[in-house]
């Protein structure tokens, strides 16, 4: 729970940094009504409506994003219920509760959807959570920005680029493998890890590009902060950064070339008689964080300087996300219980009394998932580079409470959960739907979802349907990255008739344990 906040408060932080590294420029508002801008398209407000915050969540007209995303929405008059619906995807709506539902999950909204010169409002932050819409909110000038791209694609980006995610701020992940005393450089993109040496580190570890690469000339660090025991820092522009490790002090230097700070940099706080070009960042609550400092230099092209100060040795890892501008430095670290190797749950789908999907051939989604994850897992297990453990490994019942259960008991550093996929027969074309996606909820989970989806489709061959963000339990209330791989779709009977042959289920379950290991970069 103290994670959570944590993360919340990190998201609350990170969102004005973003929004600003997205679209600093912008003009005001028109006659202060506000502005809805969609992929850099502004959409025409119905006439009357105002843009609000209430209770911190922006409140829209659904309709004015719906009929340009393509969303399906209907109004129940009667219940005063709003639904709206995308691909298999559905979330409803009450006018004057704060209670909603996603795919079946009961959510409480920050603000109440009301009703307003002929059209509903709604609280724009939850429904683009659920449909994998990144959004922003310039509350000065009362903007609403809004990406409808997939996330995994990013979009073609003018300068600053756009933040094309689906959530603006990564959660808390543990630190993924055995931490080194002196750190290497690895190919983007596969995450780094490296551990505060205990004698200094001459060497610097670049992401992405030999060290000392440099960053582009506009190139601006927006923004940045120390939250859920990560430092966060966002950036217009593309950058290589170079993390290096010191000893006494035990300090994570990283460098970003070619950067500097931006006009309205945001996130820090200036020292008493401290020039602007450097200040530090608040780390009250963080007993092993002495501080972290920021600051650029006066040369040209300039560098932009973050230190890390440890009270001891941590390991830490390092993320790059071109398509949000976030970088990150995480020091999540925690002792495993596989003996000092990264913990990896392996998750069949349903089982036992609950069979799953059930195919036009009678054959069940729940002996499929569970003949590929014992695949996956043995080959994990005779690799012997991680520790398995299955929520299930014979046809047993579990609920989905189980599983999360099973994961932090295990103190997983990853969670992957395996199913076939299905149309409900009223759906139109419900036998042709076909092809392979990846599901996850919280942002921290995208980069493991990028990987593993590229694997997934690798091993099955089928049509890629993407990465998607969705609500669903074991994704969401999981707080190691987790992911939930859809194979195909039982439905579709080609697919159907692939999915139970022995070859794939092969080439899947080797393709999951190789997505493993390259996540985890061992």
């Amino acid at each position: 729970m103290r994670m959570r906040k944590a993360c919340l408060r990190m998201l609350a932080l990170l969102l004005p940094l973003l929004v600003l590294v997205a679209w600093s420029g912008q003009g005001a508002a028109a006659a202060g009504r506000g502005k809805i801008v969609l992929d850099n398209q502004e959409l025409a407000l119905p006439k009357g409506v105002v843009l609000e915050s209430v209770n911190g969540s922006v409140m829209i007209p659904i309709r004015v994003v719906s009929e340009n995303l393509g969303y399906e929405v209907s109004w129940d008059k009667t219940l005063r219920k709003v639904t709206i619906r995308q691909d298999f995807k559905e979330i409803q709506l009450y006018v004057g509760s704060k209670q909603a539902d996603a795919d079946g999950v009961p959510f409480t909204l920050n603000a109440a959807p009301r009703q307003a010169t002929g059209t509903v409002l709604v609280p724009i932050r939850f429904v683009g959570e659920q449909f994998g819409l990144g959004v922003g909110w310039d509350n000065r000038d009362k903007i609403v920005y809004l990406s409808g791209l997939s996330p995994d694609v990013s979009p073609v980006q003018p300068a600053p680029s756009p933040v094309a995610s689906p959530s603006p701020s990564p959660s808390p992940s543990p630190v993924i493998g055995s931490p080194v005393s002196t750190p290497s450089p690895i190919p983007a993109p596969s995450p780094t890890t490296g551990t505060v040496a205990g004698t200094a580190s001459s060497t610097p570890q670049t992401a992405g590009g030999p060290a000392g690469a440099a960053a582009g000339p506009s190139t601006q660090v927006m923004g940045a902060a120390f939250s859920a025991n990560q430092l966060i820092i966002a950036v217009s522009g593309a950058v290589q950064p170079i993390i290096t490790t010191l000893d006494s002090p035990s300090r994570i230097v990283v460098e970003l070339p070619g950067a500097s700070l931006a006009a309205d940099f945001a996130g820090g706080r200036l020292e008493p008689g401290s020039p602007a070009s450097q200040g530090t960042l608040d780390v009250s609550g963080y007993p092993l964080i002495s501080g972290v400092g920021y600051s650029m230099s006066a040369a040209y092209p300039s560098t932009v300087r973050f230190e890390i100060q440890t009270t001891e040795a941590l390991p830490y890892r390092l993320n790059v996300d071109d398509s949000t501008g976030l970088i990150t430095v995480d020091l999540n670290a925690s002792d495993t219980g596989g003996g000092g190797k990264p913990v990896v749950v392996l998750d069949a789908g349903h089982g036992g009394s609950q069979p799953g999907a059930i195919s036009a051939a009678e054959r069940k989604e729940k002996d499929f998932n569970l003949a590929v994850i014992q695949k996956a897992g043995a080959l994990l297990q005779k690799d012997e580079r991680v520790t398995v453990v299955f929520t299930r490994t014979e046809d047993i019942t579990l609920t989905l409470q189980d599983r999360v259960h099973i994961a932090e008991e295990a103190g997983a550093n990853l969670f992957i959960s395996l199913h076939a996929n299905a149309m409900p027969k009223t759906a139109a074309n419900w036998n042709m739907v076909n092809g392979s996606e990846t599901y996850y909820t919280r942002s921290g989970s995208l980069p493991l979802a990028k990987v593993m989806h590229a694997h997934l489709v690798k091993g099955t061959g089928f049509k890629d349907n993407g990465v998607r963000a969705k609500s669903l339990h074991v994704t969401r209330e999981t707080t190691m990255p987790a992911v939930l791989l859809e194979a195909g779709y039982l439905t579709n009977t080609t697919e159907e008739s692939s999915l139970f042959t022995g070859d794939l289920q092969d080439a899947l379950a080797r393709e999951i344990a190789a997505g493993i290991i390259e996540y985890l970069g061992i």
